[in-house]
């Protein structure tokens, strides 16, 4: 189901394929591109070629999920 890897450095396009089968929905190059021009994953690359590290991406949407499933408990108590 997911996508094979053998590589650190992705394409703008192929970090939205890994990303859409990480999370199991839909993310775009400019999602990409929100998280490059944030500071939340490190551009690579150079003579206009943009890269991201599949390590980076892959932290940043653990820790992203992680935090919206603690607020998402945290607020299930208060119920």
């Amino acid at each position: 189901m997911g996508i094979a890897i053998t590589r650190q450095l992705l394409t703008l396009r192929e970090a939205c394929d890994w990303a859409s089968s990480f999370l199991g929905r839909n993310i775009s190059e400019s999602n990409i591109s929100y998280l490059i021009q944030y500071g939340k994953v490190k551009k690579h690359g150079e003579n206009g070629s943009t890269q991201v590290n599949i390590n980076d991406l892959k932290r940043y949407y653990q820790s992203f999920n992680g935090k919206r499933e603690v607020e998402w408990k945290k607020n299930l108590a208060m119920i």
